[in-house]
């Protein structure tokens, strides 16, 4: 392999001629400089003399040494340029480097995952992607099971960023083309940081993107099954369904399946649909359904999600120190994000990484060994830190006088990155407030409303109390037959402020029915339930007309907003156990033998 070799800043000093590629060069003093940030890319940058005529291309691999012929930087050259001075017989080219990161950025992964490790992940990218660029395994770590992963043909290097993300994780390609994916804690600096090591050493506190609440919208998630009826006119052959469908749909006429097929991918099916889209269209061959005819459509929907988690240590410990709520929100936009709980693991991962109130160490010394991405403990007591265990967030390495002085900055909360990637969020974070207020002409603002209930075993009726036939079992007037799972929660409904129901909506979709915690959401379209609201209210039962809750909830909903209804059931006892289930169901069944008995014996 060609190589650029600096072989130690007393040659640079001496402008002691070596080559590029077997170019002749003079290396000029004190314009060597690398810069090794954790979550970007290593660069290095310096300046070259050569005889007229020579010239160097990006691409062309560069290997930089220190006086001890250590590797300190390897990578290619990124951008040349060159200038002659006013009647000199020489160029001075600046040649500025980029890392090894440059083998994951110039590939393209299209790849979807499910259920997998993150480290799992990792080293299925670096077999199809990576190895052919003579890209080898290091120290590449399991991690966290990530819920979903979908990299629609975007670069490697991103793709590895979005999972180190979500694990919590640091990733790099080293010096040696090997590709690391490990926890922060991995790997410790050589050496402690003490007041000995600079004395204009400096001590920053605070966290620039301290939160303790975290909001991630812009996903999506799935309904659970909804059915919805339609009648026909003699004319209509097109229904639109509630939500976007997102999974095939069961498609009845009088009672009758039909046959069902993608919408311009196949023919000879009797209905179509499109994933997507809330359109069911008949066969265009197809008489339309009379007026007499029912259509049923049961599909499982797509609808925005509005998540949030909070850190509620956090937030107390703030609301002492600042005298207020303590709370300090950020939001995230996740359009990829497909279900909801691949949005609280995105917004766990951000808490745990942001929601502390940080020190920033920052020196300077000229002794090595340093490196991004190591943990290195501080001892400064007169600042507050007594074996703290920092992480170094970047290193910067210049040439001083033929001797290399290290810049280091490490962060006990999360790093910060380089002043050009600030100044590229901020640029980005701009184009996101464009006359919509962070919001697209297509996005429909989702106005989250969270409510919970604790129960206890003395409410009456209890959609978690259990009633099991017993010898000790008797029938009384405070004793009601307890709720199957499915029929715990099923509609929502919405009150104006005179109390008439403005709208009574089946749950969207339901976790936990059968467990002690049942979490309920549920869409109310632009559409819906527009006006000034009082109270919410939740039905359950067989026939799901038993009230099971009401709460006040006061909003004026216009249409030019969805809401997301959270609702969060807890138990607070622990149920009776039993075999036969005493269920309205089963009740009813008595009822109606003791109906059928009485006819017969008339």
């Amino acid at each position: 392999m060609k190589k650029t070799v600096f072989l130690s800043p007393w040659q640079i000093v001496t402008h002691k001629i070596s080559s590029i590629n077997n170019k002749r060069i003079t290396r000029q003093v004190n314009t060597l400089s690398i810069e090794d940030t954790i979550g970007e890319r290593s660069t290095a940058t310096f300046v070259v003399e050569t005889d007229l005529g020579i010239h160097f291309q990006q691409g062309e691999p560069v290997e930089i040494y220190d006086d001890d012929q250590t590797l300190i930087f390897a990578g290619v050259i990124d951008k040349p340029s060159e200038r002659r001075p006013p009647g000199a017989h020489f160029l001075l080219h600046t040649i500025r480097c980029k890392d090894m990161h440059y083998l994951a950025d110039k590939r393209v992964l299209a790849r979807a995952y499910q259920e997998t490790s993150a480290g799992e992940i990792v080293r299925d990218i670096l077999g199809s992607k990576l190895s052919e660029e003579g890209i080898i395994a290091g120290n590449i770590q399991d991690g966290p099971v990530v819920q979903e992963a979908i990299f629609n043909y975007v670069p490697v290097s991103r793709a590895l960023e979005a999972l180190a993300e979500k694990a919590g994780f640091l990733w790099w390609i080293d010096f040696d083309r090997t590709l690391h994916f490990v926890e922060r804690a991995t790997y410790s600096a050589p050496w402690t940081v003490t007041a000995d090591v600079d004395p204009n050493i400096t001590v920053e506190h605070g966290n620039p993107k301290y939160r303790n609440s975290q909001y991630i919208k812009g996903g999506t998630d799935i309904t659970d099954p909804q059915t919805e009826v339609f009648k026909g006119d003699g004319m209509r052959t097109a229904f639109t369904t509630g939500f976007k469908v997102a999974k095939v749909p069961t498609v009845r006429l009088n009672g009758l399946t039909q046959t069902v097929g993608i919408r311009g991918l196949e023919t000879g099916k009797q209905w179509y649909w499109s994933k997507g889209e809330n359109t069911i269209s008949q066969d265009t061959d197809a008489t339309p359904i009379k007026d007499t005819d029912v259509l049923s459509v049961t599909y499982q929907g797509e609808f925005s999600i509005v998540v949030i988690s909070r850190d509620q240590d956090e937030i107390e410990l703030r609301k002492d120190l600042e005298q207020n709520s303590g709370i300090n929100e950020d939001v995230e936009d996740e359009p990829e994000t497909t279900n909801r709980e691949a949005a609280f693991q995105s917004a766990g991962a951000k808490l745990a990484k942001y929601a502390k109130n940080g020190r920033r160490v920052k020196f300077r010394t000229a002794r090595k060994g340093l490196e991004a991405g190591q943990i290195v403990t501080v001892n400064l007591p007169k600042h507050g830190l007594i074996d703290a265990e920092l992480l170094i967030e970047s290193v910067t390495i210049r040439d001083m006088t033929g001797k290399l002085i290290y810049e280091v900055s490490a962060a006990e909360g999360p790093e910060q990155g380089s002043w050009a990637r600030v100044f590229e969020r901020m640029a980005t974070r701009g184009q996101a407030f464009v006359i919509r207020e962070n919001i697209s002409e297509d996005e429909v603002l989702i106005t989250l409303a969270p409510f919970t209930k604790t129960w206890t075993a003395a409410e009456a009726p209890n959609i978690f109390k259990e009633v099991y036939a017993s010898s000790t079992l008797f029938p009384s007037t405070g004793l009601f037959p307890m709720f199957e799972y499915a029929d715990r929660v099923k509609t929502v409904a919405l009150y104006d402020t005179k109390g008439k129901e403005l709208l009574r909506k089946v749950i969207t979709k339901q976790i936990g029915a059968d467990t002690g915690s049942i979490t309920s959401l549920s869409y109310i379209a632009p559409f819906e339930g527009i006006g000034s609201l009082s109270k919410v209210a939740w039905f359950g039962g067989m026939r799901g007309d038993i009230k099971v809750d009401e709460q006040p909830y006061n909003k004026t909903k216009t249409e030019m907003e969805a809401l997301q209804i959270e609702r969060i059931d807890t138990r607070s006892f622990t149920p009776m156990t039993g075999t036969k289930a005493i269920t309205a169901a089963y009740m009813q069944s008595l009822d109606d033998q003791v109906t059928e008995l009485l006819t017969k014996s008339k």
